[in-house]
């Protein structure tokens, strides 16, 4: 390039001869002609080189991930403190040891507080009481109400779909309401049943298998759901003849305080354009969490320790969410006090080490950060699956507009359950997982300075 464009000068030079006034006028100008677009080359090829160093260093990055280094997090927040769900003793010290560690690289850590409708399960039990019947494995809906403390014991009443048309007449009052799944949201119909009188509510699957579900806030009855295989059996029991059954639901709801851990990396050259990398830090109850999502946050950790001494022209923030689990609370709660200054970009990181698919997804918003992602991927020679998902944090931050990547892993069978354990997550994911997140996060926070 820079040679092209000082000939094409010198050409332009030659047309003329140089005799008389003009002529000299003219080899005046063809001078400073040919010293511009000399000054033009000097600036490409000072761009280029530039352009050049830029490489090398997001390759000398690159060549820092490292999978096994990041897995000693998985094994230090899902081996050693297991479960840690929002709102637990356990939620806090998960917190100390993320905040330790980005202390340990020189990040300034903020403790962000909130509040979140906290829900636990003590006990649960449903039981045929007025003849023999096969054991039935009730689970609670989030956000049920609790039965007193020994329980309550009643008639079931069989209400179709839980319409209020269902509750007609008023014979579900004092009784167990048994509803078919479909129709409605398990709230309307938990809502129907207690407005009918009815001191619980049963919701059984339309498939014969188990599920789980939300109420998406508090309700006052108890509310459980059974598979389809045992609901039906309630239904044929009622038909045949009166039913009753014992149930027994013992559960905490109530509001509690969990946090986002916050470290911010200055830009050196755009302060106030934010590019942010995020994870969730709880778990379920009952579930270690080491794929959903240590995994992540052992991501988002291993980052923040390569780049704590790379200046970057983008400020980099690194938010490890809390209450996730419980519906998004706390990454709401962040983009809803992120401060006036823009956020550019969101890169996602949920289920790094289970599975062999790696995708990379936007729920509803714009794809130009997908785009990016998937390009990057393909230089970096990762396979990748581009899609649309939601369940994350990122729908969050799409709400307000936010460009966002979600990189994740779908194919974990055993995630949200006590076998989501150390042992199943794989070093050599994590590391693939880091090098896309941290080629995204170097395209968009711009090159090293």
């Amino acid at each position: 390039m820079t040679g092209s464009g000082a000939v094409g000068c010198e050409r332009r030079a030659r047309r003329d001869p140089v005799g008389g006034p003009r002529g000299r006028r003219c080899a005046a100008r063809n001078v400073v002609a040919v010293a511009a677009c000399a000054a033009v080359g000097l600036g490409a090829l000072v761009a280029l080189q530039r352009s050049d160093a830029g490489a090398a260093t997001r390759e000398a990055l690159l060549a820092r991930v490292s999978g096994q280094r990041a897995y000693q997090h998985v094994l230090a927040l899902a081996g050693k403190i297991g479960p840690h769900v929002a709102g637990t003793p356990e939620d806090r010290t998960s917190g100390q040891y993320i905040a330790a560690a980005l202390a340990r690289d020189g990040y300034a850590v903020e403790w962000q507080p909130f509040t979140f409708p906290y829900f636990a399960v003590r006990m649960v039990s449903l039981a045929v009481s007025s003849g023999p019947a096969p054991p039935l494995h009730p689970r609670v809906l989030q956000y049920s109400g609790a039965t007193p403390a020994g329980g309550v014991t009643a008639e079931i009443f069989v209400a179709g779909l839980g319409r209020p048309e269902d509750f007609a007449g008023g014979a579900a009052s004092g009784k167990v309401a048994v509803i078919e799944r479909g129709g409605a949201t398990f709230k309307a119909k938990a809502e129907a049943a207690a407005a009918a009188g009815a001191v619980a509510a049963v919701i059984y699957n339309a498939q014969p298998g188990e599920f789980s579900g939300t109420l998406g806030s508090a309700v006052r009855i108890p509310v459980v759901g059974l598979s389809g295989a045992e609901g039906q059996q309630l239904v044929a029991a009622a038909k045949a003849g009166r039913v009753a059954v014992h149930l027994n639901v013992q559960a905490a709801n109530e509001p509690r305080t969990t946090w986002n851990i916050i470290a911010t990396k200055p830009g050196a050259r755009e302060p106030h354009r934010i590019v942010i990398v995020g994870a969730h830090r709880d778990t379920v109850e009952g579930a270690p969490g080491a794929n959903d999502n240590t995994s992540g946050v052992a991501v988002a950790l291993d980052l923040a320790e390569i780049l704590k001494n790379v200046p970057l022209p983008s400020t980099v923030r690194f938010v490890f969410f809390g209450a996730e689990e419980e519906g998004l609370y706390g990454s709401a709660y962040y983009v809803d006090h992120h401060g006036p200054d823009p956020i550019a970009a969101y890169v996602n990181l949920d289920m790094e080490g289970v599975g062999r698919r790696l995708m990379i997804s936007t729920y509803r918003g714009s794809d130009s950060l997908v785009q990016t992602a998937a390009r990057l991927a393909s230089e970096l020679r990762i396979p990748a699956i581009v899609g649309r998902d939601g369940g994350s944090d990122h729908i969050n931050f799409e709400r307000i507009g936010v460009p966002v990547a979600f990189v994740f892993r779908p194919d974990d069978p055993y995630y949200d359950t006590p076998k989501d354990t150390v042992d199943r997550v794989d070093p050599s994911l994590l590391e693939v997982s880091e090098r896309l997140a941290l080629a995204i996060l170097l395209d968009t926070a711009g090159a090293p300075q």
